[in-house]
């Protein structure tokens, strides 16, 4: 009786390909291949296997999947036994629940063998995790483009504050980098784009989500290609392993003008006798996110930069209705206050270690998770 499998071939490196994968292979009679599979994998079938290319690499022109079903199925009912060998893993936008499903209402039994997805290994083969215990608590994947034309929701996946992973991106990155602005994401957010992952002719570019379409373009990325996009990419080749020591939360406001000296004096001073390497990351209101020094700042010390949108610290004075309010900050930015808000909107479930300090122009306080037993300072009244 004929058989059918399918397989995930991996991201690209045939070494990322699972035993079972390699094993299951080597049983088909029939192989259907996508475009982005690695060549090097088909060594791996029987030297008699007939090996039927169907493309399927995005934006080029491929096989109509109806075709490809058809074929799985003529060569199954022939008794040949079939496996349809797809990049990465072929429920990852590979189009595998269609291929499926029309095989089981065919009457035919399918294993599905999964396979290491792009998603997940083009980040990691830049030392980013998608998801880090204090700076992502979830990854969201998504396809730059869908079928008829359906846009994704950007605005509501700014909004999640996940790490958005996106496949077949690339040629539409203008377009999503700039959704994701209108919608609220800060233009400092760190991204990396990611070409031929896994593979000898990878490339890359790490760069904030401001300048990700046109670096993008001045590198001359193409498909195959992953976007990452979130706190977590500012992770990429820093050679450190994200520990639970990072477990501090800076929220920060300034005066406009202030050097990089002054936003790091006030930060040293204020988390005392913490440090910046205890720091996995400084929060700001997004209106202040542009400031020279701050950007600097964070280049300078290699610590991500977030932001929060003046709702988004509304909503913190609501459910923190004890925290001081500043009718001086009220007046210049519309909201009450930048750094105690900020910093437990990026703790995330976290306590207030330490209450607003001011020094020399620059307001800071800080956050930890809730089992911190750092002691509390006592408050500065002075506002900025």
């Amino acid at each position: 009786m004929s058989r059918a499998w399918l397989i995930g071939a991996g991201p690209g490196d045939a070494e990322l390909m699972t035993v079972k994968a390699m094993r299951v292979l080597a049983l088909a009679d029939v192989v259907l291949v996508d475009d982005l599979v690695n060549p090097d994998i088909l060594d791996m079938a029987r030297a008699d296997a007939r090996i039927v290319h169907v493309g399927k690499r995005g934006g080029s022109p491929s096989t109509p999947q109806d075709e490809i079903i058809a074929a799985m199925l003529a060569h199954l009912r022939a008794g040949r036994s079939v496996a349809r060998l797809k990049g990465g893993d072929p429920f990852v936008f590979g189009r595998g629940g269609e291929e499926l499903a029309a095989l089981r209402s065919a009457g035919i039994e399918v294993e599905v063998i999964s396979g290491v997805t792009a998603g997940i290994a083009a980040p990691a083969s830049l030392g980013i995790p998608i998801t880090h215990r204090s700076m992502a608590q979830g990854a969201v994947f998504v396809t730059g483009h869908g079928a008829d034309g359906q846009e994704p929701d950007w605005r509501a996946l700014a909004a999640t504050g996940l790490t958005l992973v996106v496949y077949m991106g690339i040629r539409r990155v203008d377009d999503i980098a700039a959704a994701l602005l209108q919608a609220g994401m800060s233009a400092q957010t760190p991204c990396a784009a990611i070409e031929s992952a896994t593979l000898p002719a990878q490339r890359e570019v790490l760069t904030s989500l401001g300048r990700l379409a046109a670096q993008v373009r001045e590198a001359g990325l193409g498909s195959p290609a992953i976007l990452v996009i979130g706190r977590v990419a500012a992770l990429a080749r820093t050679g450190e392993a994200p520990t639970s020591e990072k477990s501090l939360t800076v929220g920060l406001g300034f005066r406009r003008g202030v050097t990089v000296d002054q936003i790091e004096a006030a930060l040293c001073t204020t988390l005392a006798p913490s440090t910046l390497a205890d720091v996995s990351c400084v929060a700001t209101l997004d209106a202040k996110a542009g400031e020279p020094a701050l950007v600097a700042f964070c280049d300078r010390h290699r610590i991500p930069l977030v932001t929060f949108s003046a709702a988004d610290i509304r909503a913190c004075f609501d459910l923190n209705p004890s925290l001081p309010r500043s009718s001086h900050v009220h007046a210049h930015l519309g909201v009450d206050g930048v750094c105690e808000p900020c910093a437990l909107l990026a703790a995330k479930n976290g306590t207030l270690m330490r209450k607003k300090q001011a020094l020399d122009g620059v307001t800071v306080a800080v956050a930890g998770p809730e089992k911190a037993n750092t002691r509390e300072r006592p408050h500065n009244a002075h506002n900025e």
